[in-house]
């Protein structure tokens, strides 16, 4: 009787009772364990307690799970979750510590359920031994254990795409069993919404994909039971023609870290985006080709860009687009050319448009790792706040009511007029004019009369200097002349007496006329004398001349009586204003 013979065999074993069949099961050669449900040890044989260094009485109640690789967790508990469902499961490969260190186990397990509900029986052979010396002898096992134990997934797929095997990795990163992938669209591992991304990719690596150029494609691979999904790349190559392969090798790769990355590059590059169009400062950043880098809306309304130069990105057409709106077209380039020219420098400056518009225009150099590679440009409408300065600055130095410059801006045309005379060897007046009648004026008519005198006067004093000569209102009813480049100091006093038959002539005010007459004090140049002092003397002159009764014209130290008033201006001189007939 052999045990090749069935009768003879089921004979023999009949024979055997159930204590020499617990025997032969505790002497088996290969290491039997029996867990529950959970994986804590029920039952050892005695080449388990040879294996891992402990007996069983000792080991009861251990959980086996402990004994496994960190890395090799997640495929032993999804291949212990889906086992109870089967007769016998798949081999799977797993590393387990023992006293000699780390063995690699083939391990199979089966439901044993006559023994209890939830009993698993697992039986385990190290392939330590024999996995060295294959890969010692053999590089394709080598490269095998590579493949299973490389953080990348690996697949092979089919020409129609069904996935035939898969490495290792697949289990610990996405936590499917292998015996529940192999055999599977490999589609149905990836979010519905990036399948045809897939099918594209098998259907452009059918034209060739090889190693050094895969066709590729971003998907998210669900996870086992529905817990979400992961952002991986896929790179398939075309090995169809391998008569070893037969099918597409397609590679995944964790994308987690560059989609987070990606995501906070886009959300910064939205804030900053947001901020620059939020912001009313135009901003241009140029790299060193020439090109915009990066710009916002308010640089294009600002410099009123048509949308064939903002998709055109080309600095240089947008140089020549804008010359004729600026001042000095030359000027602007020259800046840009400078700058160019010292890509480290920086600059601020401010443009003048045609239109009127004035805009500030900041430039500095762009630093990346310590080097140049572009120039930042912005620029901010100041129009409003210039003209305000300029108003600010000329109601600082000007009359409000005549628009004549004020007794500051008049000594400072006079401190420079006297710097001149050393140079010209002219000589130079100050004249100082005051209205006789002025309170009679305003207590007669009020003082809107008095202002319409006050400006009128304003614009014949304008109107009798010369161009290079200045004038200005110094108090209420009192204004200053300075007469530069005299050839004789007479000339000064000619002027005077213009002055004075200007100011006789009659201010008409409605129906009413209004004569008034005026007093002219006249200081001329002396060495070692101020501005003020210059000032000062014909202030003394025009004194001078009040005492005399006004309506002349007086220099420093002598009075220059004005022809006697006759006829109908005299007669309103006298009477300070007069009704129209």
């Amino acid at each position: 009787m052999t045990w090749g013979d069935e009768e003879g065999g089921v004979s023999a074993m009949a024979d055997v009772d159930g204590t020499a069949l617990a025997r032969l099961l505790v002497d088996l050669p290969d290491v039997v364990i029996v867990t529950d449900a959970t994986g804590c040890l029920v039952w050892a044989n005695r080449a388990a307690e040879d294996l891992f260094g402990r007996p069983f009485e000792a080991s009861r109640g251990l959980r086996g799970l402990d004994l496994v690789h960190p890395d090799d967790l997640e495929l032993v508990h999804r291949s212990l979750a889906s086992i109870v469902a089967k007769e016998v499961g798949a081999p799977i490969e797993v590393r387990f510590t023992t006293p000699r260190g780390w063995r690699l186990l083939e391990v199979v397990g089966s439901p044993v359920r006559w023994l209890r509900g939830d009993a698993v029986l697992f039986v385990l052979r190290d392939l330590t031994d024999r996995r060295r010396f294959e890969v010692a002898r053999g590089e394709d096992a080598r490269a095998w254990a590579l493949v299973q134990h490389a953080a990348a997934l690996t697949f092979l797929v089919s020409p129609d795409g069904v996935v035939e095997s898969l490495s290792g990795a697949v289990t610990r990163r996405l936590g499917h069993d292998p015996e529940l992938v192999e055999g599977r669209p490999l589609a149905d591992l990836v979010e519905e919404a990036d399948r045809p991304a897939v099918a594209a990719a098998l259907v452009r690596a059918a034209d060739g994909a090889t190693t050094a150029f895969p066709v590729t494609a971003p998907v998210r691979l669900l996870l086992q039971g529905g817990r979400g999904s992961v952002p991986y790349e896929l790179a398939v190559v075309n090995l169809t023609d391998d008569p070893t392969v037969g099918g597409y090798v397609v590679s995944g790769h964790d994308i987690s870290a560059r989609h987070l990355a990606e995501y906070e590059l886009r959300k910064a590059h939205s804030l900053l985006t947001a901020t620059l169009d939020a912001t009313t400062d135009g901003v241009l950043v140029v790299g060193t080709d020439g090109r915009f880098t990066s710009f916002n809306r308010r640089f294009v309304e600002l410099w009123r860009l048509p949308e064939s130069i903002v998709v055109g990105r080309d600095d240089t057409r947008a140089r020549t687009y804008v010359l004729d709106q600026l001042c000095d077209p030359g000027a602007f380039e020259s800046k840009i050319d400078e700058l160019y020219a010292h890509p480290e420098a920086e600059s601020v400056d401010v443009l003048a448009f045609r239109d009127g518009r004035t805009l500030e225009r900041h430039s500095l150099p762009q630093w990346v790792d310590g080097e140049v590679v572009g120039r930042v440009w912005t620029f901010r409408d100041v129009t409003d706040r210039r003209r305000l300065q300029d108003q600010l600055a000329y109601a600082s130095l000007h009359d409000a009511l005549t628009g004549l410059g004020n007794r500051a801006l008049l000594l400072d045309r006079l401190q420079h007029g006297m710097a001149r005379l050393e140079r010209t060897g002219r000589r130079l007046a100050v004249l100082v004019l005051d209205l006789d009648d002025l309170t009679r004026i305003n207590d007669g008519l009020g003082s809107t009369a008095g202002d319409l005198v006050l400006r009128v006067t304003a614009e014949r004093l304008l109107a009798s200097v010369r161009a290079a000569d200045s004038a200005a209102r110094l108090g209420s009813d009192e204004f200053g002349i300075v007469l530069e480049d005299l050839s004789d100091p007479a000339e000064a006093v000619q002027l005077a007496e213009r002055l004075l038959d200007q100011v006789r002539r009659p201010v008409r005010a409605g129906d009413t006329e209004i004569v008034a007459t005026a007093t002219v004090g006249i200081a001329v140049d002396e060495d070692g004398l101020s501005g003020e002092q210059l000032l000062a003397k014909a202030g003394l002159a025009l004194t001078a001349g009040k005492l005399q009764g006004g309506n002349r014209c007086a220099t420093h130290g002598v009075t220059v009586d004005p022809p006697p008033p006759t006829g109908r201006t005299g007669r309103a001189v006298a009477d300070g204003l007069r009704s129209a007939s």
